[in-house]
């Protein structure tokens, strides 16, 4: 018996789109470019002194040091400020992959290979290394400063796919499809258009919010290799459970609003208000991400190493995830019924999670191929 399927047969549709997004993917990966991470390294052979505006120690140990410059004119000290300085803090992890057994910490002093740590012991052994690099180690290279080091970095065909991604995750879909269902009793385009609008506003502001805190931390000195680490795993665990929701067409998947907190948003989406609307779109911002939990963080963990062009990336990654709801938007308002589009919206949803659930397993993969080679 052979078995015959039908072109429009929905399966063939399904499994072409999540070809595609693996495609593209994987496109993306490809087209990637390292980024020479040395091209303003610091000289190799100067003293490296690290620290931060809020540190009590470093005030303490910066006029020594700088006392010990003065008195000796042809020794290079540079000093990196770890505060706020995003150059210094990739220089900060250059060295701190050269002396991964250690737990780096400010005030600290970096001398050819070796590595004083603390005030204490900045006090007692400087001066004596110092001397010893100015006698026998000053014409050995850190090859760990001198060799191009690879950045993980995004592609914008990666930061497009993983958008759209969010963008269509079931979670945001199903709140605002359940908000215009709301208001459809008013009959005004007017307020369906305000109360939607504030809807992806308070959306968009608190995943921006929520980025920027999260960037922040990423930027702590010795915090970022481990955040890589943490974001590629899961990622790539929250993908394997979205591709098997997804699969298995599990009504409860692991990674969705959390019950406890639907009630919350339960009870704004029957005022038919412009702050209700904005505060529906900024509880589902916030729980929703649990959906989609793995691409964030990975969106995060890729773009944190450029602070100016991150905050762009990160600012242009949720405007495109917004787009969608937008689109929906308008299509209400031009005639799609609400109820129309939660069906199609439920119809959809494995697939939706399938896709979801490939862009964070192709992403985990990136950060931790490049985070260990």
């Amino acid at each position: 018996m052979i078995l015959s399927i039908k072109p429009s047969d929905p399966r063939i549709h399904n499994r072409a789109i999540i070809f595609c997004v693996i495609l593209l993917l994987i496109t993306g990966v490809c087209a990637e470019q390292p980024i020479n991470a040395s091209a303003n390294l610091p000289d190799p052979t100067a003293v490296h002194f690290f620290y931060t505006p809020l540190c009590s120690s470093c005030h303490k140990v910066m006029p020594y040091i700088e006392e010990y410059g003065a008195a000796h004119p042809d020794i290079l000290i540079q000093y990196h400020n770890i505060g706020d300085n995003q150059n210094d803090i990739l220089l900060f992890e250059s060295f701190r992959k050269m002396h991964p057994e250690e737990k780096l910490f400010v005030p600290v002093v970096f001398i050819g290979n070796e590595v004083l740590i603390g005030e204490d012991v900045i006090f007692s052994d400087f001066k004596e290394k110092v001397q010893e690099f100015q006698d026998h180690g000053k014409n050995k290279v850190i090859t760990d400063l001198t060799t191009p080091t690879e950045i993980i970095t995004i592609n914008p065909v990666i930061l497009l796919l993983a958008a759209l991604g969010e963008g269509f995750n079931p979670c945001g879909l199903l709140v605002l499809a359940l908000l215009l269902v709301s208001l459809m009793s008013v009959d005004s385009r007017k307020t369906i258009l305000l109360v939607g609008s504030a809807y992806i506003l308070g959306f968009f502001i608190i995943r921006v919010l929520s980025g920027f805190a999260i960037f922040s931390v990423i930027q702590i000195p010795g915090v970022a290799h481990i955040f890589l680490i943490a974001a590629g795993i899961i990622a790539i665990i929250a993908g394997l459970f979205q591709i098997k929701d997804g699969l298995v067409k599990n009504p409860k998947a692991l990674f969705s609003i959390p019950q406890s907190k639907k009630s919350s948003i339960s009870k704004y989406l029957k005022i038919a208000s412009v702050p209700a609307g904005f505060v529906v779109g900024a509880l589902t911002g916030l729980y929703g991400m649990a959906c989609t939990v793995g691409i964030y963080i990975s969106i995060l963990g890729m773009i944190y190493q450029d602070l100016q062009a991150g905050i762009f990336y990160l600012l242009a990654y949720n405007v495109v995830v917004v787009l969608p709801l937008l689109a929906i938007l308008l299509l209400v308002l031009f005639g799609l019924s609400p109820e129309k589009l939660n069906s199609w919206r439920d119809e959809r949803k494995s697939l939706l999670r399938i896709i979801i659930g490939v862009i964070m397993l192709v992403m985990g993969i990136i950060i931790l191929v490049q985070v260990f080679l």
